[in-house]
């Protein structure tokens, strides 16, 4: 034990000494440990404040919604979060409205931030009932695709960007809240 702890010594002492010799502004084996560990403190300290800004996240609702289907919508189909808010919004608008109560319960109960993304979406206007009535649409489902789309298009979107959000919208559904509910959303949505 004792030569051991003599070995160390010698070393750390050599290392000290030849740090000294070839210190030149830090740029010695000193100076590369202190930038080293200076390195890894930042890091950690990154670490740190990410894990801190996902904890925020996790006890915050509002912000659990935020890295949810918006984020995704958002970042997948190169839209602003409120596009996405809205857009979401608007399809399960629809949705509700083609849905028994109770599927669309279940649905919004596994989608988090649900209640903003419906208070987001733009009115849907008189338009579908109007246009279904007047084309004989019984199942009312060509007056809320031209409602949908007109409300894409207060939203700033091109009404083609629905066909982009439904199987975005349909997939996180389904793994949220199973493939039978996903199932239920694309019948209510498409009217098959």
């Amino acid at each position: 034990m004792r030569k051991i702890n003599h070995y160390l010594i010698a070393i750390a002492v050599s290392f000290s000494i030849s740090g000294c010799a070839t210190n030149t502004g830090g740029t010695g084996s000193l100076g590369a440990i202190d930038q080293g560990l200076s390195s890894v403190e930042s890091a950690a300290q990154s670490s740190r404040q990410i894990l801190n800004a996902g904890a925020t996240a996790a006890n915050d609702p509002a912000g659990m919604a935020q890295i949810g289907l918006v984020d995704i919508l958002s970042h997948r189909l190169g839209v602003s979060s409120q596009q996405a808010l809205g857009g979401a919004g608007a399809i399960f608008q629809m949705a509700q409205s083609n849905m028994d109560p109770q599927a669309f319960a279940t649905i919004s109960r596994s989608i988090p931030g649900m209640d903003n993304m419906l208070s987001a979406a733009p009115a849907m206007s008189n338009l579908s009932g109007n246009l279904s009535s007047l084309m004989g649409d019984k199942n009312n489902s060509l007056g809320n695709a031209a409602a949908l789309a007109a409300s894409f298009q207060q939203l700033n979107l091109s009404p083609d960007m629905i066909g982009q959000f439904i199987p975005v919208i349909t997939s996180y559904v389904s793994k949220a809240s199973g493939q039978a509910s996903a199932s239920l959303l694309q019948s209510a949505l498409t009217g098959r």
